[in-house]
C-alpha cells in the first residue's frame, strides 16, 4: 500500500486552528518532519513519512485532510499531479481513429483532466512535481502504446484539437457579439450555414450570446466546436440543458465526425453515452483526490460494469452495491391516491408571441410527476401556473390545496389534515431553477441555513439530504468556488429544504455524474415523501426520468410558438406518447434493467415501432 494525503486548500485555516495536526502527528514526535506548512500557510504531508495513523485528520476541525491508501501498483502508472497532497490522475483514456471513446464516471475523478492532458492543454508529468519531465521522457514512457505516436504528434504540432468545454453557461463571460460572429470566426470547414440549420440556430443567429439560454449556448458550443477543422476532437457533457430529440442529433452528428478523426465524448447521459459510443472507459477513485481510467471496453459492458462497481478484467470493485434503474428499489415509497393534495383545472397562458394550454390534473401526497418536452415549449411556464406564481389568461377551475402540509406523522382519519370549511390555504412553492447563482459569495451552510435553520443542527436533515448528496465537505465553501456539479447538488439540497407544498425541481442532472443521479433521485423521493408534498421534475435524462416519476405529463406543440400540457400520464403511456413524436425507441438492458436506445433503423427499432411499443418499460 501507498498513502495519498488529501489537504484542501479551501478549508485548511492554520491561522486559526492551532495547528493541531502538527502537535499530534506521531512523525513529527520523533523528530522528522511529516507535516510542515508551505509558502502559503497551507499544512503539507511528506507521505513518504506518513504512518497512516490518521491522528492529522481527527485532529483537524475543518476537515481539511483525507488520508487515502492506494495500491502500491498505482505507484508506477501516474499521469499527472497537480500538486504536492493535490489530485493525481492514473493511466489515460485510448483514442482511436475513426472510433468514438466514451467517459463515464464519478465527477472529481479525472474525466476533465484527460481531456486536457489529451488536448495539450496541459502537459502530464508523470506524477514528479520536482523534476517534471520533458516530452522525449514522456514519449518513451507510453512506448509500446497507442500514446507514443499520440504524444509525439502534440510535441511536433501535428496534431490539431478543437475542445468543447463543460461550463458552456460561462461562454458569455470570454465571447462577446452575436452567434453568427462566433461560429464564422472558427468556421475552418466551410459548415457554418449548415450548422445553423443542423442545430436549429437560426432563431438565435443574430442575436447577442450574453442573452443566450442554457441549452441556447449548449448548441452553439457544440457548432462552434465542429465548425472547426481538428484531428482530434473532445466534446465535454455535450447534453447539458439538450431536450432529448437536441441530444440524438448532438449524437448523430458527432458519430459522423468519426470516420478519420479522433473522437472522445464525457458524456452522464447513459442513455445517450450508449447510443453515440463505439468503445468506453470508465474512471473510478476518490473524488477529488485520485483517479484511475480502465481499459477500453465494448459499450454494454463498460457501461454495466460502471454500474455494477466492478471491473472483471480487473479484478477491481470500486462500488460497494452496484447501481440500478429498476423502479422496484423504490417499493417502500407508495404515494397514497386515497385523497389528493393539489387539484388544478384546464387554464391557458397567452403571451405576445407564445400560448400555452393545459389540461386538469391531481397531486397526491408523494406524488412525483415528471415533465417532458421538447424546449421552449412551455414546462417552466406550466408549473408556474400551477404554483400560482403567474397568472393565467383562462383559467376554468381554481388551483386548490385540498390538504394542509404534514410534516410529523399524525393520524389520516384526524380531521384537521383538511381544511375548514370556507378556508383559503396557501400553496407553499420550493423551486430549484435551471441556472443556479455562480457569483454567491455566502457559504453553502449559510445559503442552506436560510432556507431552513435545521438543516445544519437536525439529524434527519443530515442523514437523508446532506450525506446522501455530498455536502459535508462542502459546507465551510463559498458558492462561488464550486464546481458545476457541486453547485448542482448545493441548489437541489436548498431547494428540499425548505418545507413547502409543491417542489418543482429544474434539470436535477445538469453536470452530476450518472452515479451521482441515482443518489439524487432516491433524495428527492425520500423528502417528497417524507413532506407529504407533491413535486415537478423537469428532465430530459430518459434515464433518470422513468426512474423517479410516478407519473409523465408530455408536452406537445411547436416549440417557442405554442405548447400543451397533458394530464398526469402513466409513466408508459407519457414516454411512448413522447418518443413516438422523436421516433425514438428505447428498450430494456436484461441484464442491469437500465432503458437503452435502440440503433436508429436496426431490427429491435423497427419492431418496437412496428407494434407501436416505443418505450418498454
Amino acid at each position: 500500500m501507498s498513502r495519498l494525503a488529501i489537504v484542501s486548500t479551501e478549508d485548511c485555516k492554520s491561522k486559526s486552528c492551532g495547528l493541531e495536526c502538527i502537535k499530534y502527528c506521531p512523525v513529527n514526535l520523533t523528530g522528522l518532519k511529516c507535516i510542515e506548512l508551505d509558502e502559503k500557510k497551507i499544512a503539507r504531508i511528506n507521505e513518504n513519512l506518513c504512518r497512516g495513523s490518521g491522528l492529522c485528520v481527527k485532529k483537524c476541525p475543518f476537515n481539511a485532510i483525507e488520508i487515502i491508501n492506494l495500491p502500491k501498483e498505482l505507484d508506477g502508472e501516474v499521469t499527472h499531479r497537480y500538486g504536492k497532497n493535490s489530485f493525481k490522475l492514473h493511466r489515460l483514456p485510448l483514442p482511436r481513429k475513426g472510433q468514438v471513446l466514451g467517459l463515464v464516471g464519478q465527477n472529481g475523478t479525472g474525466k476533465s483532466t484527460s481531456v486536457k492532458v489529451l488536448s495539450g492543454e496541459i502537459k502530464p508529468n508523470l506524477g514528479e512535481l520536482d523534476d517534471v519531465p520533458e516530452w522525449d521522457e514522456i514519449i518513451k514512457y507510453y512506448r509500446g502504446s497507442s500514446l507514443q505516436n499520440y504524444f509525439k504528434s502534440i510535441k511536433e504540432n501535428g496534431i490539431v484539437v478543437a475542445t468543447k468545454p463543460q461550463a458552456v453557461d460561462l461562454i458569455p463571460k470570454v465571447a462577446k457579439g452575436v452567434v453568427s460572429d462566433l461560429i464564422n470566426s472558427v468556421d475552418e470547414r466551410g459548415v457554418a450555414e449548415d450548422l445553423k440549420v443542423e442545430f436549429s440556430l437560426e432563431k438565435v443567429w443574430d442575436r447577442e450570446i450574453s442573452v443566450l439560454s442554457g441549452g441556447e449556448l449548449q448548441r452553439v458550443a457544440i457548432a462552434a466546436t465542429l465548425a472547426k477543422d481538428a484531428d482530434a476532437y473532445f466534446i465535454d457533457e455535450p447534453t447539458s440543458y439538450l431536450d432529448i430529440s437536441e441530444r440524438m442529433n448532438i449524437a448523430k452528428r458527432i458519430r459522423e465526425l468519426a470516420v478519420d478523426k479522433f473522437v472522445i465524448v464525457v458524456e452522464h447521459d447513459l442513455a445517450i453515452l450508449d447510443y453515440l459510443s463505439d468503445l468506453v472507459q470508465l474512471y473510478y477513485g476518490v473524488s477529488s483526490a485520485y483517479g484511475v481510467v480502465t481499459q477500453p471496453m465494448s459499450v454494454r459492458d463498460g457501461i454495466n460494469n460502471f454500474l455494477e462497481g466492478y471491473v472483471p478484467s480487473e479484478n477491481m470493485r470500486f462500488r460497494s452495491e452496484p447501481l440500478k434503474f429498476n423502479r422496484s428499489e423504490l417499493t417502500d415509497y407508495v404515494v397514497d391516491r386515497r385523497f389528493p393534495l393539489i387539484t388544478y383545472g384546464e387554464m391557458g397562458k397567452e403571451y405576445d408571441t407564445f400560448s400555452m394550454k393545459v389540461r386538469p390534473g391531481q397531486l397526491y401526497p408523494g406524488d412525483i410527476v415528471g415533465i417532458i418536452g421538447p424546449n421552449g415549449i412551455g414546462k417552466s411556464t406550466f408549473v408556474k401556473l400551477v404554483a400560482g406564481v403567474i397568472e393565467p389568461s383562462i383559467i376554468k377551475e381554481e388551483i386548490e390545496l385540498k390538504r394542509k402540509r404534514i410534516v410529523e406523522e399524525e393520524d389520516e382519519e384526524n380531521d384537521n389534515i383538511f381544511p375548514e370549511e370556507g378556508e383559503k390555504l396557501e400553496l407553499v412553492l420550493s423551486y430549484k431553477p435551471q441556472y443556479l447563482d455562480t457569483e454567491n459569495e455566502s457559504t453553502v451552510q449559510e445559503v442552506l441555513q436560510n432556507v431552513n435553520y435545521k438543516v445544519v443542527s437536525s439529524s434527519f436533515y443530515k442523514t437523508e439530504l446532506i450525506g446522501p448528496l455530498g455536502l459535508e465537505k462542502l459546507m465551510s465553501h463559498r458558492i462561488s468556488t464550486l464546481s458545476g456539479g457541486e453547485l448542482q447538488r448545493v441548489g437541489i439540497a436548498t431547494c428540499l429544504a425548505k418545507e413547502a407544498d409543491l417542489y418543482l425541481i429544474d434539470e436535477p442532472s445538469a453536470f452530476i455524474s450518472a452515479e451521482d443521479r441515482l443518489m439524487v433521485a432516491k433524495t428527492i423521493r425520500r423528502m417528497i415523501m417524507h413532506r407529504r408534498a407533491a413535486a415537478f421534475v423537469i428532465e430530459h435524462d430518459l434515464m433518470l426520468q422513468s426512474y423517479i416519476s410516478d407519473r409523465i405529463v408530455h408536452f406537445t406543440g411547436d416549440p417557442g410558438v405554442s405548447g400543451e400540457a397533458s394530464e398526469p400520464l402513466s409513466v408508459k403511456d407519457g414516454m411512448n406518447s413522447f418518443l413516438k413524436i422523436q421516433g425514438v425507441t428505447f428498450r430494456r438492458d436484461q441484464l442491469s434493467g437500465r432503458p437503452r436506445v435502440n440503433k436508429l433503423d436496426s431490427k429491435l427499432d423497427k419492431e418496437q415501432k412496428s407494434s407501436g411499443d416505443y418505450y418498454l418499460g
